[in-house]
């Protein structure tokens, strides 16, 4: 099974990586497993540029890290997002990257895969829920999502996923009956 992990946080290790390495868990402990893993922050990934080339069939004009995202997304079986939610949506970075896959945009690319959203947020996460729905639907894939509130509004304290066992699980749970073609 191809799984690419799109990781939208800066902090190597931090809540959303944590739970896709559950999912990932879940996952390899009933299949083979060929990971990618890309971290659009430690890329060099340019804007796009709207310019159109890519619906002619050109590919897209930019040369940048983004030849090595296109042909592990157009190849994945399990795409993983792994995104906190910075004002609403998904970081910077992740969207640029999410940009710019228009270059690619095609039922053979983006058809008949499992897209799993992982979303940590503070406050609200409905945005990024509503938008991967819309795009796997449209494609015929599917989409399942794990959202997790990293903020107890009680103690007005940022909570680390290690004291949200239960989101941890999910996620491992997730990953195992993907694995399992469900």
């Amino acid at each position: 099974m191809k799984v690419v992990v799109l990781h939208g946080s800066h902090r190597v290790g931090g809540n959303s990586d944590a739970l896709a390495e559950r999912v990932l868990a879940g996952l390899g402990g009933v299949a083979d497993l060929d990971v990618v893993h890309f971290r659009p922050i430690d890329m060099k990934i340019a804007h796009c540029r709207g310019c159109g080339r890519c619906r002619t069939g050109g590919g897209c004009v930019i040369d940048d890290d983004m030849r090595t995202v296109y042909p592990a997304f157009c190849d994945a079986d399990v795409v993983i997002l792994a995104a906190p939610m910075f004002w609403g949506y998904m970081t910077s970075q992740l969207k640029t990257l999410f940009d710019r896959l228009e270059a690619i945009v095609s039922p053979r690319c983006f058809g008949g895969k499992q897209f799993v959203l992982l979303v940590t947020y503070r406050h609200y996460y409905g945005s990024m829920v509503e938008w991967m729905e819309r795009i796997s639907t449209g494609f015929g894939s599917r989409c399942r999502a794990i959202v997790c509130r990293t903020y107890d509004s009680a103690s007005e304290r940022d909570l680390e996923i290690e004291e949200l066992p239960e989101m941890l699980q999910a996620a491992h749970d997730l990953g195992a009956t993907l694995a399992l073609g469900s």
